[in-house]
């Protein structure tokens, strides 16, 4: 073998290398500083929260896609501060509750009115973030998952993750919802941000197509947003005056 000829191959030794090495990190995303995957993504963010003793949701119920338009049907924050809760609702624009839970007594007042009643305790965190419990199987309850990559949302920069449901996976994920609202469901999709420094997740966005929403709007697409902020931060929940 002469000069060139050696020369020759060196360098089609080196290229096939480089196609070898270039296939491989395509193959295999989570190597070689690739993206995580969903799983590792899910996985940091679950133990992350388990030390999570504090924090703030705004959670609001959107229809859309009905035979009268689109509208906000439920809007609610919650403060949570170790065992205290503070949780108002509104339903369709209107005030429909309010209730304290601070040391160990609970305070609640009922469509708009100004009076407050001391009742027995009924109200806790775990209550409170009962769907969040349930989003905890998201991955294995989807058709389909993927990582879209890193986005600024609520002042972080979070990874975003979309999930695919199947009809049957969103009677599953929404169990305590009436099955009657999602008897006829056509699927749908749940968004997730999680913080990608403290891997706590920042926000959720779920569409469940084709939803029973109530007699005067018949049906359409639900869209829920949930924003969570002040993890582990002090949320101050007191007793009504």
């Amino acid at each position: 073998m002469d000069d060139m000829d050696r020369r020759r191959f060196r360098f089609g030794a080196l290229l096939l290398i480089a196609l070898l090495m270039a296939a491989v990190v395509v193959a295999a995303p989570g190597c070689f500083g690739g993206e995580k995957s969903v799983d590792e993504v899910w996985q940091e963010s679950e133990e992350a929260e388990k030390i999570i003793t504090s924090l703030s949701m705004e959670l609001s119920i959107y229809y859309q896609n009905t035979d009268i338009g689109s509208g906000l049907i439920q809007s609610t924050t919650i403060d949570i501060s170790g065992d205290n809760v503070h949780s108002q609702s509104a339903l369709f624009g209107q005030s429909f509750s309010e209730v304290i839970r601070v040391d160990s007594k609970q305070y609640s007042r009922y469509l708009g009115g100004e009076e407050w009643t001391e009742e027995q305790v009924t109200l806790t965190p775990e209550s409170t973030t009962s769907q969040l419990a349930e989003f905890s199987e998201l991955p294995s309850r989807s058709s389909s998952q993927e990582n879209l990559g890193v986005e600024m949302v609520n002042g972080v920069e979070a990874y975003h993750l979309a999930f695919t449901l199947s009809p049957q996976e969103v009677s599953q994920l929404f169990a305590n919802v009436p099955s009657t609202q999602l008897d006829s469901n056509a699927g749908g999709t749940v968004d997730v941000w999680i913080d990608q420094e403290t891997f706590y997740k920042v926000k959720y966005e779920a569409v469940i197509n084709n939803a029973f929403i109530a007699e005067a709007v018949g049906y359409g697409d639900v869209r829920i947003v949930n924003n969570i902020s002040n993890m582990n931060q002090p949320v101050s929940i007191t007793p009504p005056m």
